[in-house]
C-alpha cells in the first residue's frame, strides 16, 4: 500500500472517530407550558368629592351655611368645615391613611392685616370613616364615605390687644385638601 492510501485511511479513521464521539454531547430535554390559574389584578385607591347631609360651614355652633364669606370672625372663634368624600379602595392587604393635606390659609392681599390674620389662624381636621372616628381606610366594596370636618381656630391671647395687627384681615381659604395615603 502506498502512504498515500495509508494516509487517506488514516485521516478517514479519525475523523469517524471524532464524528462519533460528537454525538456524546447531545443532551435531552423537554417543554412544558406552566398553566397558572387566572391572572392578577391591581386594586385601586381613590377619593372624590360627595354631599352629604352635614356638608357645610358652621361658625361656633351656629347654624350650618353653604359659604362662610358672611362670617365676620373675632379672636377666640373657631369655624368648622364639614365635608363628604367617596373613597373606593380595593385590593389584598391594603390599608391608606386620609389626612389634611394642603389648607392653605393665605392672605388675600399683601396688606399687614390680612397678613397678620393668615399667621394667627391655626387648624385642625377630624376623620369618620363608615360612621367610625378614624382616619384609616380599609377595602371594601364600592364606595365608602369618609367625613372631613377641618377645624380653623382664632385663637385669643391673654394680653390685651394682641390681635389689633389683624383687624379686618382677610384669608382665602381655596387650596384645601385631603389625602389618602397607602400606609
Amino acid at each position: 500500500m502506498n502512504k498515500l492510501v495509508k494516509g487517506s485511511i488514516a485521516g478517514a479513521a479519525g475523523i469517524a472517530l471524532l464524528l462519533g464521539g460528537a454525538g456524546t454531547l447531545a443532551t435531552w430535554n423537554s417543554v412544558a407550558t406552566v398553566s397558572a390559574p387566572g391572572t392578577i389584578s391591581a386594586g385601586t385607591l381613590s377619593i372624590a368629592a360627595a354631599t352629604g347631609s352635614t356638608d357645610g360651614w358652621k361658625l361656633g355652633n351656629a347654624a350650618t351655611v353653604a359659604s362662610p364669606t358672611g362670617f365676620k370672625i373675632v379672636p377666640g372663634d373657631t369655624v368648622t368645615y364639614t365635608k363628604t368624600f367617596n373613597v373606593t379602595a380595593t385590593g389584598d392587604n391594603l390599608t391608606a391613611t386620609a389626612a389634611l393635606g394642603t389648607l392653605a390659609i393665605t392672605a388675600a392681599s399683601s396688606s399687614s392685616a390680612d397678613t397678620a390674620l393668615a399667621a394667627a389662624l391655626t387648624k385642625s381636621a377630624t376623620f369618620t370613616v363608615n360612621g367610625a372616628s378614624t382616619s384609616t381606610v380599609s377595602p371594601a366594596a364600592g364606595t365608602q364615605p369618609v367625613v372631613v370636618s377641618v377645624t380653623i381656630t382664632y385663637p385669643k391671647s391673654t394680653t390685651a390687644g394682641a390681635e389689633n395687627g389683624s383687624k379686618l384681615g382677610a384669608v382665602s381659604l381655596s387650596d384645601f385638601t385631603i389625602t389618602l395615603t397607602q400606609n
